[in-house]
């Protein structure tokens, strides 16, 4: 996260809170020395919103020194706990950073598992569907083959492929999620929303975009890898698949000899081609609840903890709400 990073939000942020307590003592200064009631007692409530400035560069800064480390430790025991390996070898080799626990773990764990299922389904399809289109017109009969015996299980092999297609995709987006957060919420955007709670007119605003900034730097990759580890996850499923190798057969069934070779090997590997894509079937469930219901339960803890810190931070959600809900 921000620790590998070169040191540099830090000192933004610190000198953003610095020009806003500067400003504020300037305008008490002036206000005391033009008799200016109103515009003094302005200035000093002005200073309970830089001490608030202060506690959110303080908040940042002990989460990345501190925080994340105590995350990376429970994650990594928790991960020991219930056997998922992958997410503990991320832990102990990132143990400091949030984000990069979850890329590794996105990477080594779902996404490796997918690549893994989907050559083992092609492999074993590759030789049944050929088997299957092979047919035979003998004497004027209609022409059948083993289409009639082999759809099923090309059909289940399309089915489980296209899945691991878009379960791909769905993991790429969390990984790239996590990238985008990981080089853009502390660094860029909670500086970004100081600035804007620093002047009055923009409050809500900028209470809203730090809120926006820590629960995305902070909670959504903190939740997703604690889920991950208290979940069920693919790792043993995956491994537990043996591999398939068909390095022997020859792809090219040029005559009726070597046609019916194909065919009756497939036939004879029949019941170990099921067995692999029940097993295979079975891990695509968990797959599909990591691709699906793990980020989706951590967008919506984080959500929630972006709403309740933007009305802690002066933003009024409830009202901007409103405005767009009259827009459109």
């Amino acid at each position: 996260m921000a620790a590998n990073l070169p040191l540099g939000w830090e000192a933004i942020c610190a000198t953003i809170g610095l020009i806003s307590l500067f400003i504020t003592v300037l305008v008490q200064m002036a206000a005391k020395a033009f008799s200016l009631q109103q515009l003094e007692l302005w200035a000093k409530a002005e200073y309970a919103q830089v001490a608030v400035t202060f506690l959110i560069i303080a908040f940042a800064v002990g989460m990345v020194s501190a925080g994340n480390w105590v995350m990376g430790e429970v994650t990594g025991k928790l991960a020991l706990a219930s056997g998922n390996v992958e997410l503990k070898k991320a832990a102990e080799g990132h143990l400091r950073d949030p984000f990069k626990i979850a890329k590794a773990y996105i990477v080594n764990g779902p996404i490796r598992c997918e690549d893994r299922i989907y050559n083992i389904v092609f492999r074993i399809n590759f030789f049944v569907e050929l088997a299957s289109s092979i047919s035979f017109d003998a004497f004027g009969v209609e022409g059948t083959g083993g289409s009639f015996a082999l759809a099923g299980p090309v059909s289940l092999a399309h089915y489980i492929n296209k899945a691991i297609v878009y379960l791909g995709i769905f993991h790429y987006v969390q990984y790239y999620l996590l990238h985008f957060s990981q080089y853009t919420m502390v660094q860029i955007f909670l500086p970004i929303g100081l600035i804007l709670r620093s002047f009055a007119p923009t409050r809500g605003a900028g209470g809203f975009v730090c809120a926006f900034a820590l629960a995305f730097g902070f909670v959504f990759p903190i939740t997703y890898v604690l889920i991950v580890a208290m979940m069920p996850n693919s790792s043993h499923a995956c491994t537990s698949i043996s591999a398939y190798e068909e390095g022997e057969k020859s792809p090219c069934a040029t005559s009726y000899g070597s046609a019916m070779r194909v065919y009756y090997e497939v036939k004879m590997n029949e019941e170990k081609h099921a067995g692999i894509l029940e097993q295979i079937k079975n891990t695509i469930t968990v797959l599909y609840m990591q691709a699906l219901l793990y980020p989706l339960f951590a967008l919506i803890i984080t959500f929630t903890a972006m709403r309740q810190g933007s009305s802690l931070l002066g933003a009024d959600l409830a009202e901007v709400g409103r405005g767009l809900l009259k827009i459109i």
